[in-house]
Formats: C-alpha cells, structure tokens, sequence
C-alpha cells in the first residue's frame, strides 16, 4: 500500500530552528541515524524569532496610528458621514443636518504594531518517504511561491524519528504488519519535512489569508510533487506535537494493555484445555489398568462346559451324544439283560452270565465316560488356551498403548510447558511493555506541560518589555534555573555531607532565577521555597537512579540553603538593569563579591 502523504501548518514556535537543526536531544530522535537528515536554509534565514523580528518591522514600516486632519487655521476637517451599505448620506434625526465625521490621515510618527494573534512565520510538517529528494522538496517550495506569494526560509526533512510498536492481533486481523509474528515489537518510522514559511505578504507587511479551498490545492500540490498518495480529510483535532506524542504513548499502553489482557485469557483456556485432556488420559490409564487385572484370575476359575451337558459321538456315527444319553443307553442295556427271562435248566450258568454281562456293559460305560472326561479336559484346555492368548493378544496391545499414551501424555506436557511459558513470558513483555508506555507518556505529558509553561513565561516576558531582549532575558534565566538542576542532581549521587561553594552559588543563582521567572519576591521565604520546590521536581526527571534516602538528604538541602539565603535590597534581578546583582549578601550579613546569598 503506498504511503499517503498530508501538511499541517501552525504557528512557528520560537526556537524551532533548534529542534529541526538537531541542536539539543529528544527521547524520540535516533542520532545514530541523523547523518541521514537533510537541510536547506535561505542565505538570510537566522532563526525564527529573526524572521517574526523582520515580519514586524514590515508590518510598522506600512501601518500607522491615525489621527485627525487639520487646516491651515488649526480647525480640525469634517466630511459628510454616509452609510457603508446604501452610499446615502447619514442625516442627523435631531437637527435634520448631514452627520459630519472627522477626516482622518496617516500619523507617521506611530507606527503601529503587529496584532499579538498574527502569525508572520509558519511552519509546515510535511509527511515524506524514505527516498524523498531535496529538490523535489524545493520544487514545492518553488510553487507555492508562485502560487500564492509565500516564501519558504528553510527545509529539514527528518529521517531519524520513530517509536517501537508491539505487534497484536489486531493488526493482523486489520491486514497490518503481516511479516511480523504477533506478540514482537517492530520499529515504525516517522519520515517527514518541517516546512518554515514567510506567511507574509511583503508590500502590505500583512499575513497572507489562505482559505479552505487554497489548502485543499495544498494538498493536492504536495502529493502530485512528492508522487505520493494524498491523505484523506480527518476531522480529528490537531494537537501540538507534544500533546500528540503524549496522546500516542497512553493509546500504545491502552493497547498492549488489551493485548496482554487478550492473550493472559487464551493462556487460561490452554491450560484448562489441558486438564481436559488430561482428564482423558487418567480415564484411559484407569480402564487400561482395569484390562490389565484380567491377567490375575486363575486358569482353573475359567468357566468350561459341564460334563454331563458336553457333547461327543461315537467313531463312525455322527449322531451327537451326551453323558446323560450315555448312561441311559447303558441302563437300557441293563434294564434288557434284567427283563430276559430266567431258565428252567442250568440256572446257575446262566446267573455267572448275567453277572458277568452287567460288568461288561459298566466296564464299558466307565471307559466311555473317562473318554469323555479325557476330552473335556482337552477341551478346557483348549478353551483356556485360547483366552490366554487373546488375553495376552489384549495386553500386549494394552502395554503398547500405554506406552504411545506415556509418550503422548510427554508430548502433551512438553506442549503445556511450552506453550504456558510462552504465553507467559509475551504477557510479562507486555506488561512490561504497559510499564514502559505508561512512564513514557507520563513524561511525554510532563514534556508538554513544561513546554507549555515555558511558552506562557516567554510570553509574559515579551509582553513586558521589548521581544528580543525579553527573550534574551527568559533564555539566560532558564539556563540558570537548569544549571541549578543538574548540580542538584549531580550532588545527590556524590559522598558530600553539604553543598561545596561552587554547588551552593550554581543552585542560589538557580532559586532567585525560577523566582523572577515565576514573578515570585525573592526576598520571601515562602517563595524562594516554591522555586527550590520547581527545581528539586526538575532534578528529579534527569537524577536517573539513586536511592531514597540520598535524594531526601538533596531536597532537604536546597530546602534549607532557600531558607537561609539573605539578599540585598538591589540584588532582586539576575541579568536585569534595575539592581545591582552583586549586592547579593552572605546570611551573616557579609556581601558577596559574586553573585550570591
């Protein structure tokens, strides 16, 4: 998809050249990679607060004060008043006479000033590419020029700006950042160009009126010249840099809040996913183990056929018999040789006979029915055989089972680990990625409202006396105030039991500085307190790491040197010309020879 490109114009700040000439660090800025920026500036281009200088002067050079004309006899000029919409003269209802106005001309001796809401000097924040060119950037520059009569002072494009971005399921199921695995963290580039315009029109020293139309064709403009794709119109509220970093910081945290949050879920439906599963396996195990007792039961507890209902046939016959027709077949035989009829003659043969005959047919029963008993014993055997081997047949695959569930359970437990540790080291990069957002946009907010408080003293100042020296002023007591905040800090990590000499000067001169900045009376110790009080809350952003206790012992010292500074009755202003800033005295009453307390 290819990168759509838009320009939003607000008023220059003073001291942005500072920021787009890479003069001083930011959190966002990447220095490794600023030998990739690119600049242009115009031969006469000094700063922004020369040009808005040069704009005012234009401005007074073509606008005057006015002030009544008067004849050659000292008498003031009147002209007929008419009305602005029909051209009729205006008639007074009283006296029934034309009204009279004033004649007015042109008092050159006041030249008037710029309205404190014009904006001379504008800058322009262009969003570009990677390979955009300088030139195809100044031929923006060119045609505006042309179109419209505004000039462009200077150029930086910035290719060394971005912010870390964690990749989440949403930006996968929105189609973004396919090539990345969700859960790491990408770096997104923040390529773009700061545009800074002379928005005045130089015959009338007037700012050039644009209207909604003309930043249309802006637009259009700049995506035809940097072939790229014009940007969509958003009816979301422009904020200032600082405010819009601070915005993105707390909406990142949001999100890898929601992400974090997301996936801590689908780690709990993993591991009740296995419990379920292991659930199963248990159950398997038990009637596994159930399979395996089977091997227990005696061979002589299997159930066979009983004897007398066990079935047989004779050789050669294939009726089928059992023991029950076995024995009635032999008393039949018996009931026969019982029923024949006794002889008259030769009786006692024919008793042996009988006799004998009788134990022929029981011998014979008896061989049968141990034929049979051989057989069912053969068959038992032959039963029990069979349901050793299908329970043997049964265990070997019990026991194979078992051990491809032994190594399934493994699997699915090394699986569990796994997937439980890393689920859980994303949800800790998360949260720590929540952390790290959440202090950045604490201090992006912390940033914008220093920024904001800063841009409201600057501007007391300038209305207070002339602007370049105003601000010549707030610039040298904003560097005494930081000087006292760094040697705070600095001495807060040091063995020192109290300040040194040098120390005790740098953070004095930083307390009656904050005082004027913050139109606060130095000679009040309630107020020397409350700049202290800013200080330490400045030194504590850059003091890094230290302990409590050392960081309580550094408050309570520019605490007590605030309370025990004594100043002179001239030695209010630092920098100013209405005192004496080396009337400053010791608290013994002793003057300083420097600047002091």
């Amino acid at each position: 998809m290819a990168k759509k490109t838009s320009i939003h114009i607000c008023a220059a700040k003073y001291g942005a050249e500072k920021h787009n000439r890479r003069e001083k660090e930011m959190k966002h800025v990447h220095p490794e990679y600023s030998h990739l920026n690119k600049s242009w500036e115009a031969e006469d281009f000094k700063s922004v607060a020369d040009e808005i200088r040069k704009a005012k002067e234009r401005y007074s050079s073509h606008h005057f004060c006015r002030k009544a004309k008067i004849d050659e006899n000292g008498k003031q000029l009147t002209m007929p008043a008419y009305d602005n919409k029909t051209g009729a003269p205006i008639v007074d209802p009283i006296s029934g006479l034309p009204k009279l106005v004033p004649v007015w001309e042109q008092d050159l001796s006041k030249p008037k000033k710029m309205p404190k809401n014009a904006e001379p000097v504008r800058e322009g924040v262009a969003v570009i590419t990677e390979s955009t060119t300088m030139e195809q950037m100044k031929s923006l520059a060119d045609q505006i020029e042309q179109r419209w009569g505004i000039k462009t002072k200077a150029i930086y494009a910035h290719l060394d700006e971005g912010h870390e971005h964690l990749v989440t399921d949403r930006d996968h199921q929105q189609g973004k950042y396919l090539d990345s695995q969700e859960g790491s963290t990408i770096f997104l580039w923040n390529y773009h160009a700061h545009y800074v315009f002379d928005w005045t029109d130089h015959d009338t020293g007037q700012c050039i009126n644009l209207n909604r139309h003309d930043m249309s064709e802006l637009q259009d403009m700049l995506a035809n010249t940097l072939k790229m794709e014009r940007g969509k119109k958003s009816d979301k509220k422009w904020r200032d840099a600082h405010t819009f970093k601070a915005e993105q910081e707390t909406l990142r945290a949001k999100e890898v809040a929601e992400y974090t949050e997301r996936k801590k879920a689908e780690s709990k439906q993993i591991q009740n996913a296995i419990e379920a599963g292991n659930n199963k396996l248990s159950k398997l195990q038990e009637a596994i183990d159930e399979l395996l007792s089977v091997t227990s039961v005696p061979e002589e507890e299997l159930e066979a056929v009983p004897f007398a209902e066990m079935t047989f046939s004779f050789q050669g016959s294939k009726e089928p018999l059992t023991v029950k027709d076995l024995i009635n077949l032999t008393l039949a035989r018996l009931d026969k040789e019982i029923n024949t009829p006794i002889p008259l003659l030769k009786r006692d043969e024919w008793q042996k006979e009988r006799t004998a005959k009788a134990k022929e047919i029981i011998t014979t029963l008896q061989s049968q029915l141990l034929s049979v008993s051989k057989l069912q014993k053969r068959k038992i055997k032959d039963v029990g055989k069979k349901m050793y081997i299908d329970v043997k047949q049964k265990i070997a695959l019990a026991v194979e089972t078992d051990r491809e569930n032994v190594a399934l359970r493994q699997r699915i437990s090394e699986l569990d680990e796994r997937a439980v540790a890393r689920e859980k080291n994303r949800a800790d990069a998360a949260e720590r990625k929540v952390q790290e957002q959440i202090v950045r946009g604490d201090r992006e907010e912390n940033r914008a409202n220093d920024a904001e408080n800063r841009l409201s003293d600057m501007e007391r100042f300038i209305r207070s006396s002339g602007a370049s020296e105003a601000y010549e002023h707030w610039n040298y007591l904003q560097t005494l105030v930081k000087k006292a905040a760094q040697a705070l800090a600095d001495w807060a990590h040091s063995t020192a039991s109290i300040f040194s000499r040098d120390v005790e000067q740098t953070i004095g001169q930083g307390i009656i500085a904050q005082c004027q900045l913050n139109n606060l009376n130095p000679h009040v110790n309630s107020d020397r307190q409350k700049a202290a009080n800013s200080i330490a809350d400045m030194a504590d952003s850059i003091v890094g790491r230290i302990g409590k206790f050392q960081w309580e012992v550094a408050v309570a010292r520019i605490g007590q040197l605030a309370s025990e500074m004594r100043l002179s009755t001239g030695g209010q202003s630092i920098g100013g010309s209405n005192g004496n800033a080396d009337e400053l005295t010791n608290w013994d009453g002793t003057k300083k020879k420097v600047l002091g307390w």
